[in-house]
């Protein structure tokens, strides 16, 4: 997902580095949790960020870049069990690009932001349900399973838009480093609704 986007926002990234001031710039990879709900249908899962910053104005920041919500692995080589249609589970792979504007407070110890911004979503997942069903989401793939009976598959892969808005800190370790935690809240197209915790390092160039 997002593989050409991503390397072309890279490749943006690198150009502007030298075009913009240095001591302006600084790069981040995050580690988070998400609790993530899709039309009504819930799951949680690890994720990450890496992005790019540039402080344009004393108070404000531009960032960019990508983040995966969560990456379950989807059925795609073998039939899930008679056992995962009885838990009703439910896989997602969430992907996005986001672009966001940091507003900051700095301190002694370090800085607190908020974020507003603008996600480009991509979002594929199979939800499992006994029985013939039809499927509030995707297209549905009835079949018969082992111990089971009849069972179905909603796959759907669905691209679109979501806003964010968050609440950070950047937290003084360094000359050029910090440790950055934060909370984010988005809310997008087909009832798209998460929460997300992440704790990273942010390195000033």
């Amino acid at each position: 997902m997002f593989k050409k986007q991503i390397g072309l926002l890279m490749l943006a990234c690198m150009i502007n580095v030298q075009c913009l001031a240095a001591d302006n710039l600084y790069g981040v990879v995050s580690l988070g949790y998400t609790d993530i709900e899709l039309s009504e249908d819930a799951n949680q899962g690890l994720g990450y960020k890496l992005g790019f910053g540039y402080q344009f104005d004393p108070q404000w920041y531009l960032e960019a870049g990508y983040q995966q919500l969560i990456h379950d692995n989807l059925y795609v080589d073998r039939l899930p069990s008679s056992a995962d249609f009885n838990q009703a589970e439910q896989l997602q792979q969430t992907d996005a690009l986001f672009l966001t504007f940091l507003g900051k407070a700095s301190g002694p110890m370090g800085e607190l932001y908020y974020r507003l911004g603008i996600l480009k979503t991509d979002m594929r997942g199979q939800q499992l349900l006994v029985g013939a069903r039809e499927c509030d989401l995707g297209r549905a793939t009835t079949m018969q399973i082992e111990n089971l009976g009849a069972a179905t598959i909603c796959d759907y892969d669905e691209s679109g838009v979501a806003g964010v808005i968050g609440l950070g800190f950047d937290y003084f370790v360094g000359a050029r480093t910090m440790i950055r935690t934060e909370i984010e809240y988005i809310k997008g197209q087909d009832n798209l609704t998460a929460t997300a915790a992440s704790i990273g390092l942010r390195y000033n160039f």
